[in-house]
């Protein structure tokens, strides 16, 4: 089973939100990451966590995207790989995004981080015209205010797309999650209760129920 986290904008948290959901995950069933990011931050992050005695995350790595998709093709479903995409359009990206049981994107509401969202409708459309079907992708408010608390404008920009579909939950900009990847630890390991990790749970409960997980 593969979850992707992708955008081809960086910056929205992908990186984040894919460390945090993997290590939740892995209490249910054997997780992996790939890192596709050109710079490797979960790599690091899963560095970090060694040092701190924690388990390590099993962390792949590919040279090209055929091996990717040759990984994507022998896809089992009692194990979950997560992808971390890179920030940008990419033929790793374009299988990942392919390969996907279920993509999510971060977006925030500021303008630049909607327009990329503009730009990633596009990818969806071509590839969607490759492969005979219509791809989606799973939309997720992130580094949101924590002021702020109509959502309208937003969720009627999303809505309008058959590329996107809503998840309810909604990531808010929280000191503790960025001091948390920072020690190699999920959010519930840094500071369990906390508003941060709350959010999490949700985004993590949606997640593990659109993929069918018990």
């Amino acid at each position: 089973m593969i979850l992707t986290l992708s955008h081809q904008k960086g910056g929205v948290g992908k990186s984040t939100i894919a460390w945090n959901l993997a290590v939740l995950f892995s209490n249910i069933i054997p997780t992996r990451i790939i890192d596709l990011d050109t710079q490797r931050s979960l790599t690091v992050t899963n560095a970090l966590r060694q040092e701190h005695r924690l388990t390590p995350i099993p962390m792949l790595h590919f040279n090209s995207a055929g091996e990717l998709a040759e990984y994507a093709a022998a896809d089992a479903e009692d194990v979950l790989t997560i992808i971390d995409s890179g920030g940008f359009d990419s033929a790793f990206n374009r299988v990942a995004i392919i390969a996907s049981d279920l993509l999510i994107t971060p977006v925030s509401d500021k303008p630049f981080d909607l327009m990329g969202l503009q730009k990633y409708e596009e990818i969806l459309k071509s590839l969607s015209e490759i492969q005979g079907e219509t791809l989606k992708t799973h939309v997720l408010f992130n580094n949101i205010n924590p002021a702020m608390k109509r959502f309208g404008d937003l969720i009627d920009f999303v809505c309008s797309s058959e590329h996107f579909e809503l998840l309810v939950p909604i990531l808010r900009q929280r000191v503790d999650l960025a001091h948390s990847v920072g020690e190699g630890k999920s959010i519930k390991e840094y500071r369990i209760f906390s508003r941060a990790d709350q959010e999490m749970d949700e985004l993590f409960n949606e997640v593990k129920s659109i993929l069918k997980f018990k």
